[in-house]
């Protein structure tokens, strides 16, 4: 009975546990502590980085900005789905909670969607021989990733996380060559490790090789991201064990030939239509209202010799002298 109730309560307790890891930061922030942070802050923490303002203040004490005039110019947020945390030296570490940080990061890219910026967000475990970016096209680079307990030529799932690392080492290799340090820009990239953990034991020499392969990955995706944003950049990693919502898409239906498209569009309106329209709208209100109190009036008028309506429609009998 006790040894039941002790795995009830463990479960309990063993609930999902992401986890935000800073690699780099700028000078001018300083990342500190141990704090556990809010999912629905991470957005605001990364766009505070970039110098936007905050859409609600938060307690959490792990960011201090040192000089607000030299912030971050970049954010690259790599978001590893299926663990829950991964061991980077020299990295600061932050417990999430509150729901699911892979989906969180997803706000970043409409908070800064206002903004003048190169950001993009791209998702490697989507089968692609390239991925397309304001940057260019993101081509995989295999020669870097040599392994030795992973089997990609007999194990799918060992052949799809290598895939991802060699487009993670060739987006290291874009960034160098295609960024622009003085353009404000946020790049989110989407690896996947369920299936390899899945496929593998957890204590695996696979699952241990797959994550030290990671971990250099992500080293040099720091490196280059350094370089391309001249160390004005916030690099981190988002740790998530649970999947986050996919929202499916729908093939619009292909024209028929000779026939035009009809996209749907809304109508575009002139400067002056709030104007026109609120004074249209309360001039009827006032309008309305105005025959309403005159009918009212009018309906309520003592009828006697005194009234206008008494006087404009009684006769008069015409005497002969």
């Amino acid at each position: 009975m006790a040894r039941t109730i002790f795995l009830l309560f463990s479960l309990f307790v063993a609930v999902h546990c992401d986890q935000l890891s800073v690699l780099f930061s700028p000078k001018a922030l300083e990342f500190r502590g141990h704090a556990r942070l809010d999912v629905d802050s991470l957005p605001d923490v990364f766009g505070a980085s970039l110098g936007y303002s905050v859409a609600k203040p938060t307690e959490w004490d792990g960011l201090t900005v040192r000089d607000p005039f030299n912030l971050a110019n970049g954010v690259v947020v790599v978001v590893a789905e299926g663990i829950d945390s991964l061991k980077l030296e020299n990295a600061h570490s932050y417990e999430l909670y509150g729901g699911s940080g892979s989906e969180s990061v997803s706000e970043l890219m409409h908070k800064t969607a206002d903004h003048n910026g190169i950001s993009f967000e791209i998702d490697l475990k989507e089968s692609s021989d390239s991925f397309s970016t304001p940057l260019g096209n993101v081509q995989p680079d295999d020669d870097e990733v040599q392994p030795q307990y992973l089997k990609a030529k007999s194990n799918k799932a060992d052949a799809d996380f290598l895939r991802q690392l060699a487009f993670i080492n060739g987006l290291s290799d874009l960034l160098v060559t295609s960024t622009d340090e003085n353009i404000p820009a946020v790049h989110i990239v989407r690896v996947s490790l369920e299936a390899l953990l899945a496929a593998h034991e957890p204590s695996s020499p696979a699952v241990a090789e797959a994550k030290k392969l990671l971990t250099t990955a992500l080293l040099e995706l720091q490196t280059a991201a350094e370089k391309a944003f001249d160390g004005a950049v916030v690099v981190g990693l988002v740790t998530s064990t649970e999947a986050p919502l996919v929202r499916s898409k729908r093939q619009a239906e292909k024209p028929k030939q000779g026939e035009t498209q009809d996209f749907n569009i809304a109508k575009k309106y002139d400067s002056n239509y709030p104007v026109i329209f609120n004074i249209i709208l309360w001039f009827s209100v006032v309008l309305v209202f105005s025959l309403l109190a005159i009918s009212i009036a009018i309906a309520t008028m003592d009828p006697g010799r005194d009234s206008i309506i008494y006087r404009m429609t009684s006769t008069r009998m015409k005497k002969d002298n």
